[in-house]
């Protein structure tokens, strides 16, 4: 989601009963090829209007009749919960079981940006939004990825990708609600560890510690899967 949009405002109605034909002749180009288990990003141009699909059709058979339909409902379903959240993009339509259609992004991942490129306002403003997402329940759980982070030319922040997203809050769930909350302590090391790289001079005393401190996860990574 890295090219520049120049069509009109999203409008989700026009991408809603978008098929699998129809999708393919409105491709205009590609943002990302997929190899092995990795999506296709497809940018589709129909009606003045512009997105992306991401589709997992060439991935290998098994990965895209069992994994592939889940990741894009889970990732469908977060972004659903999280509509209207400064920084996190619009879902429009799913496309058969192997394809969703997002909002296109105007923005560079974060790792295309060298050390002191990028303002402190943008920092602040990615922690804004991954405390925007885990307000509303949500965590990300794939953050320690910089190409899951945009920034646009203004340098407003969008998190993309939420196929490893978890819901909580949900009644009668506990494990999944206490897995949700630590998986939010781990989003919560985006910004210091992204400061690491990008702007160390910014990286605080706090900042360091909660680097240097394991999450309950990260222990539980390091003690049984040597990760």
């Amino acid at each position: 989601m890295t090219k520049t949009n120049q069509c009109a405002a999203p409008n989700a109605e026009i991408w809603r009963a978008l098929n699998r034909r129809e999708m393919e002749a409105a491709t205009v180009g590609f943002l990302h090829e997929g190899r092995r288990c990795q999506s296709t990003i497809r940018v589709l141009e129909l009606g003045g209007q512009r997105a992306v699909a991401k589709d997992y059709a060439l991935t290998p058979p098994f990965f895209r009749h069992f994994v592939a339909p889940f990741l894009l409902s889970r990732e469908a379903r977060a972004l659903r919960f999280l509509a209207g959240t400064r920084g996190v993009p619009q879902v429009f339509a799913r496309v058969d079981r192997q394809a969703l259609v997002l909002e296109l992004i105007e923005g560079q991942p974060f790792n295309r940006f060298q050390i002191g490129e990028l303002p402190p306002e943008v920092f602040v403003r990615l922690q804004e939004t991954i405390d925007a997402i885990h307000a509303r329940g949500v965590s990300h759980g794939d953050l320690k990825r910089r190409t899951n982070v945009l920034v646009t030319p203004e340098h407003q922040i969008f998190i993309i990708d939420f196929a490893a997203s978890l819901i909580g809050r949900r009644r009668f769930r506990p494990l999944l609600n206490w897995l949700q909350r630590q998986l939010a302590e781990v989003d919560d090391k985006c910004v210091p560890r992204f400061k690491t790289t990008a702007a160390p001079h910014l990286l605080t005393p706090d900042e360091q510690q909660k680097l240097d401190t394991p999450t309950v996860l990260e222990r539980f990574a390091r003690r049984w899967l040597k990760r």
